[in-house]
């Protein structure tokens, strides 16, 4: 948090005599999640069976974006960016079975995700007052995502972490995802994106132990199509701040 905060104020520092909305930009943007995770089950289930043994998470997190950021000229205005994209987000357990979890005093079960990305977005937008007001249409984003399934509880043998190992992630930025992009360069906007992960066979090593947590090492993805491994979909709503610096 602490390098968030600086960096967003190198930005501020940096906008009086940089920052200006050209044809051809680079844009840098800070941005805070909500993120809503499901975990399915594949294999030779029932539908009312995998209902059953499917899991939520819900929590949140942080996305930083670095990119190329073209506008056209004129009362409508075409867009689209090339952004790489670092994130992470930390979801506690809300359900299991479509039932809610309580857990006992002193326990906690969270998935936490680091992704990283390179994708594109087209836009739509024409200029309002003293900017320019821009709307998603669609865009694609290809990179990875890992993770740890953490049970954390006051008692060391109930406490475990679960590699989830690296997954390819493919992630789609949907329509009506909105910035507006001042003509001093700051911009403020939220977007939202479905993920998907897929990665190779997961299969599970032998768990080690520190004497307080147990690790279970893993080759493949937790994530993916086989019996083995456990279908994914996060929904993620973000909310940011940037600046733009062109010409």
């Amino acid at each position: 948090m602490r390098k968030l905060v600086l960096l967003m104020a190198m930005m501020l520092i940096t906008s009086a005599n940089f920052a200006a909305v050209g044809q051809n930009n680079v844009q840098i943007t800070v941005g805070g999640n909500m993120n809503y995770t499901t975990l399915g089950v594949n294999g030779d289930f029932t539908a009312e069976e995998k209902k059953q043994m499917k899991t939520e998470f819900l929590g949140g997190g942080f996305d930083v974006t670095l990119g190329y950021l073209y506008l056209s000229q004129g009362s409508l205005i075409h867009g689209f960016d090339t952004k790489v994209r670092f994130g992470m987000n930390f979801s506690p357990i809300s359900k299991e079975g479509g039932e809610k979890v309580v857990l006992p005093e002193g326990m906690s079960i969270g998935l936490n995700t680091t992704t990283f990305s390179v994708g594109t977005t087209y836009m739509l937008g024409g200029k309002m007052g003293n900017g320019r007001l821009m709307v998603n249409v669609l865009g694609l984003n290809l990179g990875y995502l890992t993770g740890n399934n953490k049970t954390s509880s006051e008692t060391p043998e109930m406490t475990a972490n679960y590699k989830t190992g690296n997954s390819f992630l493919v992630g789609i930025d949907l329509p009506l995802g909105t910035q507006y992009i001042f003509d001093n360069g700051f911009s403020l906007g939220f977007s939202h994106r479905l993920d998907f992960a897929l990665g190779g066979e997961y299969k599970q090593g032998d768990p080690k132990t520190d004497g307080t947590t147990v690790t279970i090492p893993a080759t493949g993805s937790s994530f993916g199509t086989k019996d083995t491994q456990s279908s994914y979909m996060a929904y993620n709503l973000t909310v940011s701040l940037g600046y733009v610096f062109g010409k």
